[in-house]
């Protein structure tokens, strides 16, 4: 579908708004039809600063009519159902404005007029990926078929960060405009939203054949994330090999039947694009949500090693930061230890005896909610003799080990429990010298741990 005011579609029937319709007292004026479905209805138009626009109008043709320029509902029973979808309608066009991202259809303005309501749109100079696909007797080289995926997939997780989902991927959804540069338009939330309102609604459910998991048949389903990922991966499977692939719907029947999914993987399959690329969209395309990739980030990493190794060395970067933290802990605490412990003067008759000098001011900036372990009981405020130095630290000393056995969990959370574990003794009443003799024998495995990360990342 080439978003050019010479290739609108035909006029579609007697619903739509007549050419020099003006919308929001003439600050749009409608020049043309474009499209149509079940759901609304869009035109080409111009603004009052004479720029080309695209004006989606809501127009649920199941529930609603228009007489004259007016939208009504077709009968007083269908007049809740059509109020819903309408004010839906502006919930999700306000949503998607605050998308601001190269990838994603820009929102100029969402308003209601005529008892509806419309948004105004980019116009696109371009085709959509289905009518790319079908123009074409040659299939497309890896070379161009990475930069849109990628494109997209950081669109996606733009759409994702912001706890929404597009629900309505598919090739006739993405335009491809004159630099290659594709677009996703046309979102489905309003839609599966209506959906789970009434059983009227539940019509307006939006399902594509071939695109949609198999969760999106179902009215009311749980949907994540890896469920637009799925559709993703329909339409690049379409892209990739000429054909759409099987519906969802047949590839679980096929399956609970203990039959062959319908479905064929890409790779083994594709010549000129690497398995690993291939790989991850056969994994997105896993009838069980559960299986598939998660995340769009996840997606591009598998297949983005510029990303995964910018990825790596944020990881990596932190890990640093960890070391530096506990490598200037442990300097800190043996500098107080030399300055905090001092030889007080013997009376006549006396032995020469070491008292610690307590630094109230060090321990009052410890922060003891952001310890992940605190300890208990509480040690005394004033010197401990030494049968109690040795049952404390002991106790410190053990609640310690079993910190770095968290070793398993990740060389940064073993790094990061360690560190809060030898914070413990910053709050011993100033015992930077116990303190320090006791983390000494930790700071060569937690910088070991953090090297090893470090080291482990820098092969992606």
């Amino acid at each position: 579908m080439e978003l050019t005011l010479a290739d609108g579609d035909d006029q579609f029937g007697t619903e739509t708004l007549p050419n020099g319709t003006r919308l929001l007292n003439g600050q749009y004026v409608i020049e043309r039809y474009l499209s149509s479905g079940g759901f609304g209805i869009t035109y080409f138009a111009r603004d009052s600063l004479d720029r080309r626009v695209v004006i989606k109008e809501c127009f649920p043709e199941a529930f609603c009519s228009r007489k004259n320029r007016t939208v009504m509902a077709r009968s007083h029973s269908h007049q809740g159902e059509f109020r819903s979808f309408v004010d839906m309608f502006v919930r999700e066009a306000r949503s998607i404005a605050k998308l601001k991202h190269p990838n994603i259809v820009g929102v100029h303005q969402v308003f209601r007029d005529n008892e509806t309501a419309y948004m105004a749109l980019d116009l696109i100079d371009g085709k959509d990926l289905f009518d790319v696909i079908e123009a074409s007797d040659e299939r497309p080289s890896y070379q161009e078929i990475k930069p849109i995926l990628l494109k997209l997939l950081d669109a996606i997780s733009t759409i994702h960060d912001q706890d929404m989902l597009h629900r309505d991927i598919s090739p006739d959804n993405i335009l491809i405009d004159a630099w290659d540069n594709p677009i996703l338009i046309d979102f489905g939330a309003a839609r599966e939203e209506a959906s789970k309102k009434s059983r009227a609604l539940s019509a307006v459910l939006v399902v594509k054949d071939g695109y949609s998991p198999q969760e999106f048949y179902i009215a009311g389903s749980q949907q994540t994330p890896c469920s637009d990922l799925y559709a993703l991966a329909a339409t690049f499977v379409h892209f990739i090999s000429g054909e759409a692939p099987p519906n969802s719907q047949t590839r679980l029947a096929a399956i609970a039947s203990k039959k062959p999914d319908p479905y064929q993987p890409l790779a083994g399959r594709i010549e000129g694009c690497p398995a690993a690329f291939l790989e991850a969209i056969d994994m997105a395309m896993n009838v069980f949500p559960q299986d598939r990739i998660q995340t769009a980030q996840d997606w591009i990493l598998r297949i983005d090693a510029q990303k995964r190794k910018a990825a790596a060395l944020a990881c990596a970067k932190g890990d640093r930061d960890i070391e530096t933290t506990v490598t200037r802990l442990i300097r800190n605490a043996q500098q107080e230890a030399e300055t905090s412990l001092s030889v007080v003067a013997p009376k006549s008759g006396s032995k020469p005896e070491q008292t610690a000098v307590v630094s109230h001011g060090a321990r009052s900036e410890i922060q003891l909610e952001h310890l992940s372990l605190r300890p208990d009981p509480k040690p005394p405020q004033d010197l401990m003799n030494a049968r109690d130095q040795h049952v404390w630290i002991a106790k410190c000393q053990k609640q310690a080990r079993r910190l770095a056995r968290a070793r398993k969990s990740g060389p940064r959370t073993a790094a990061q429990l360690l560190l809060s574990a030898s914070l413990i003794f910053l709050i011993l009443d100033g015992h930077a010298a116990t303190f320090a003799e006791f983390i000494a024998p930790f700071v060569e495995q937690v910088m070991s741990l953090a090297q090893e990360n470090i080291a482990s990342l820098a092969k992606v």
